[in-house]
């Protein structure tokens, strides 16, 4: 692959430089067994210690290591260790440029929808966490043998996002596993990873000066990469629970208090157990019952009747806790016992009901440091000098970028128009922000105290009405279609084309070409929808009568004002589309969607309309009376599904030349050239628009990863690194025999591999491996590819490879994340590559025996699934909670509670505190 020839030649540069200058003293030392002979300077010193310093400040998750490195390679530069020339050379790699080229391909595949329909094939669905992964794995460690680890993280990342939605997996126990099984699958073969690539051309360096010396075919590495791949995979799936998981979704204690209603199907008039309410939904679980009397059952019990009337109280994320309510047909509770649809809503209610009381948190949400990108509730301060004057007279709009969308007083909800609120010391307002809102400003800190980023995956619900258009979805049933238990998600009406209405519809409806598929959901839903293949949104007549380019347009919310023109008419009375330019999708009010054809509802004041549109509508409509806050919706543009077929054969086209430039060993076109000419392409036929092109480069990862070569550079001139490889090599000596020798090997480069990039860490262990192998006799081939699978070890630290670095921004990860799951990682693979390097010559058997594993860990799990029914699987799994977990055997220990339905059962405000 050219790409990873850039990235030898580079590192083969690179090493060259530092052969030349130590190669004779690192085979005496080598020869000699001691480490006396590797002269540490003053500046070796520094770089030990900025090193210290810096592992210590980003594993707090203090500073990112964009920074981190780069003030480094600062110091490094002063201090005489790097030229400059030295310091920037990572940013010209042609290896970190490619990686930032593949984000625009990426981009541009993923706005036509082709990667989505394709690998949504292929992965199909999955039940659960194991299985997802186990149907995302494979494929990628099999396409990662052949291709470039970076293009295949970039190109999935967005796809894995969107279909852990729809599996309802944490997305968090997919993309480090993603990133692993990339790094897996390159140690299959030669060009999986330019780790091999570095180590091939040094033997083969090495081999023209020693006739000895076997030249590293495409396959060498095969026998022994792949049981180390199994085995790899092994892990990650068995012990997935060391991954974090829905933590990302929201915090985990918050409550919400669900309303049953007559029209909450088999829930009313049932018991828990057989409504299948005490089936967790993520994070989310009922910790109690109030029944309409007001007695509280807490714990509730399996054969506690549950009634219309009764309120069920869930803990979880706030994403969970919204979709068990839908999943159940409950109703979430707003005001202290008032519903969504009670008439004693109003605009000033509006997000307090998705934001503020529907979701009560028993614990502050964050702490100092943490970003929030929820709604901002402020309390009014003291002096503040908008106190007496009403929401109108202050000009939230003009003067902080925001919106007031509730007010609350003493604890009760300020009903009637906000416009008309007279502001107090002391009340409470939930804030709509725009794009420009700062809460730094001093005119916003003097008016108001104690911010607060309300929970944003409790987000506004839309009702989104789509038709079935295809065969896709026609002809299959709600589960098959895989739109039963997305996140956030719920369809609750089906209308039959002949005009039968279809309610409470059940998971086996099969649906029929012609349908209209109610759904509720929050913004990230809609836009779900809007690229499902089969699907095609009501209004799609209006939105492909709209004069700007598919390209260029989004999605965008817009707060219609008290004195809007649009108040009591309809879309179809005002020419919508004709007049703004947009197309109206669907209405929120009063924090309830607005069900009904979108065209025909009477819109009021405080309605907040989704529209698709194009980019100049908020420039021309932001000071307009018709709305009072207007914001685009990120990362909403609409797929290009005429550019689909377009996209998916260039990048087939750019994939094929690498595979045979690969086998062939002659360059047909280098992957960075290739990757900016496939993007300048999709450019031009529309596939995406030059600011969807720009956004898409992450230029931490950039600055990260060019920065990271700076720092492995000056470990190689200090002589640091080959300290450190030193140490372990003699211990190799000292223990003799030839799986130690392989073993420790592998080891050190591996441990080098978490400070250094992977092929500066093979590249310095190289030469004394080779020593190695000439004192003990060990095939040169093996010993290079103990040198390939350690090089490729990066586990604890997301900084050692540059597949981590992408999920970790992607996956919102902590440093901590990865060494919880990378350090075992390691141990377990050690015993791996003792086994399967042990075994010499006699490859077949860590080939059949990791063979016969694999089987058995996807063997019991299926078995698992298909022999007990779901109600034996949840018995299993609360006897192992109660047997296994803290929490579990606590509960067992404490007495339960009655299971009758007596008012006196708990007080209220006994279980409140």
């Amino acid at each position: 692959m050219s790409a990873l020839n850039a990235t030898l030649n580079a590192t083969v540069a690179l090493v060259n430089a530092t052969v030349n200058a130590t190669a004779n003293a690192t085979v005496k030392a080598a020869a000699k067994g001691g480490i006396e002979n590797v002269v540490i300077d003053w500046k070796g010193i520094v770089v030990i210690i900025t090193l210290f310093f810096a592992l210590i400040v980003m594993g707090l998750d203090a500073v990112g290591p964009d920074l981190v490195f780069g003030g480094v390679t600062a110091i490094y530069m002063v201090a005489g260790i790097l030229s400059v020339r030295e310091g920037a050379a990572g940013f010209s790699n042609t290896g970190v440029l490619t990686v930032m080229a593949l984000f625009i391909v990426a981009e541009g595949v993923s706005q036509t929808g082709g990667l989505d329909i394709l690998l949504n094939k292929v992965l199909g669905s999955a039940s659960s966490v194991f299985w997802a992964q186990t149907r995302m794995m494979l494929p990628v460690m099999i396409a990662s043998a052949f291709l470039n680890n970076t293009p295949i993280v970039a190109l999935l990342i967005p796809i894995l996002l969107s279909w852990s939605r729809r599996c309802n997996v944490p997305a968090k126990k997919l993309l480090i596993p993603l990133s692993f099984a990339t790094v897996l699958g390159g140690t299959c073969t030669l060009i999986g990873t330019s780790t091999n690539l570095v180590v091939s051309g040094l033997q083969q360096e090495m081999a023209k000066k020693d006739p000895t010396i076997p030249v590293f075919q495409f396959f060498t590495i095969t026998p022994y990469g792949v049981p180390y791949a199994i085995w790899g995979f092994a892990y990650i799936v068995l012990f997935s629970f060391l991954l974090p998981g829905h933590e990302g979704s929201g915090h985990t204690d918050l409550t919400s208090e669900l309303l049953v209603t007559d029209k909450s199907g088999k829930v009313a008039s049932s018991t828990l157990d057989a409504s299948g309410l005490l089936d967790k939904v993520g994070t989310s679980h009922i910790i109690a019952v109030r029944t309409a009397k007001g007695s509280v059952i807490a714990p509730p019990l399996p054969d506690t009747v549950v009634y219309a009337g009764d309120v069920i109280v869930v803990q979880g994320s706030a994403q969970d806790n919204s979709t068990f309510a839908n999943q159940n047909g409950l109703q979430v509770l707003l005001f202290e016992g008032a519903g969504a649809g009670d008439e004693g809503g109003s605009i000033a209610s509006g997000d307090e009901a998705s934001t503020l009381v529907q979701v009560r948190q028993q614990h502050d949400a964050g702490g100092a440091g943490e970003m929030h990108t929820g709604a901002p509730r402020v309390t009014v301060a003291p002096k503040a000098d908008i106190i007496g004057k009403t929401v109108r007279e202050t000009g939230f709009r003009g003067r902080f970028d925001a919106a007031v969308i509730a007010v609350k007083r003493n604890n009760v909800k300020q009903g009637g128009r906000l416009g008309d609120v007279v502001l107090q010391k002391g009340d409470i307002l939930v804030l709509s922000a725009g794009e420009n809102f700062d809460a730094k400003k001093d005119d916003f800190t003097a008016n108001f105290k104690k911010l607060k980023h309300l929970d944003s995956a409790v987000q506004r619900e839309f009702t989104t009405v789509m038709r079935v258009t295809g065969s896709p979805v026609a002809g299959k049933t709600i589960n098959q279609a895989g739109l039963r238990g997305v996140t956030g998600l719920f369809l609750f009406e089906v209308h039959r084309s002949g005009g039968e209405i279809l309610r409470a519809v059940s998971p086996d409806t099969v649906l029929e070409e012609g349908d209209l598929l109610l759904f509720a959901g929050d913004l990230a839903s809609v836009s779900f929808l809007l690229k499902f293949d089969g699907l095609a949104h009501q209004q799609e007549e209006q939105v492909t009568k709209l004069e700007s380019h598919q390209v260029d347009r989004a999605l965008v919310q817009a707060v219609v004002s008290p004195h809007s023109p649009l108040v009591h008419k309809t879309a179809r009375d005002v020419r919508f589309r004709h007049n703004f330019g947009a197309a109206l999708l669907s209405v929120h009010r009063s924090g309830t969607a607005v069900t009904g054809d979108v065209a025909a509802i009477k819109l009021q004041a405080g309605d907040v309309l989704l529209l698709e549109t194009g980019p100049e509508f908020a420039k021309i409509f932001a000071h307009s009376p018709a709305f009072a806050l207007i914001s685009t919706v990120p990362n909403s543009a609409p797929v290009k599904k005429n550019r689909m077929w377009l996209a998916l054969a260039l990048v087939v086209a750019l994939v094929a030349t690498q595979i045979v430039e690969g086998a062939s060993g002659k360059e047909i076109l280098h992957l960075w050239p290739g990757s900016i000419l496939i993007a300048a392409v999709m450019l031009l036929t529309r596939c995406m628009n030059a600011t969807q092109a720009r956004e898409s480069m992450d230029w931490e990862v950039y600055v990260c990863i060019a920065f990271a070569f700076a720092v492995s550079t000056a470990m190689e001139k200090t002589n640091v690194a080959l300290a450190i490889a030193e140490i372990f090599a003699a211990l190799s000596r000292k223990i003799g025999g030839q799986t130690a020798a392989l073993t420790a090997m592998y080891l050190v480069t591996a441990l080098l591999s978490e400070l250094l990039t992977n092929n500066a860490a093979a590249a310095i262990m190289f030469p004394i491996a080779a020593e190695l192998a000439k004192k003990l006799a060990i095939n040169m081939d093996m010993m290079s590819i103990a040198i390939m699978l350690g090089g490729s070890a990066g586990w604890i630290l997301p900084y050692s490879y540059q597949c981590n670095l992408m999920v970790m921004a992607a996956g919102g990860y902590r440093t901590k994340d990865f060494a919880k799951f990378g350090a075992p990682f390691h141990i377990w693979l050690l015993v791996g590559v003792i086994l399967i390097l042990g075994s010499a010559d006699k490859v077949y058997i860590p080939l059949i025996a990791t063979g016969i594993f694999l089987a058995i860990v996807l063997i019991v799990p299926l078995v698992y699934g298909l022999v007990l029914s779901a109600k034996q699987r949840a018995a299993i799994a609360a006897w192992a909670a109660s047997n296994f977990t803290k929490e579990g055997r606590q509960a067992a220990a404490a007495k339960p509670a009655p299971a009758g339905r007596t008012d006196d059962t708990k007080d209220v405000d006994t279980w409140r505190q």
